[in-house]
């Protein structure tokens, strides 16, 4: 498989850092590793290329961050998804579907 376009990891951002946040509140790094986990490798992140998305999320009311600190461990800017930013994720799932419908659909058809 070829390498994923910047173009489309970034349109794809958004959504899936999202859906991260529904499986748990993160942090930049934990979330990294999970989407390069998910995508089996992938999707490989750099922390610092998802911090401006965050901060876009955050100031959109979509999530919210705070800070927590484990034991024995610096403390950590952790993440949580906020009903608006669940709303927005529900939107963006039916977009994706739909896109994704349609790309399988011409798949189909003969070459």
């Amino acid at each position: 498989m070829g390498k994923i376009t910047k173009e489309l990891m970034g349109a794809s951002a958004v959504n899936i850092i999202l859906s991260v946040f529904v499986i748990r509140d993160s942090y930049g790094y934990d979330i990294v590793q999970t989407v390069k986990k998910l995508s089996g490798g992938q999707i490989k992140w750099s922390v610092a290329s998802i911090y401006p998305v965050l901060r876009k999320l955050e100031t959109q009311g979509m999530i919210k961050s705070y800070w927590r600190m484990e034991k024995d461990e610096r403390p950590r800017k952790y993440y949580s998804l906020l009903e608006p930013g669940r709303k927005e994720l529900e939107a963006l799932r039916v977009y994706w579907s739909t896109m994704n419908d349609v790309i399988f659909r011409l798949r189909e058809l003969p070459a």
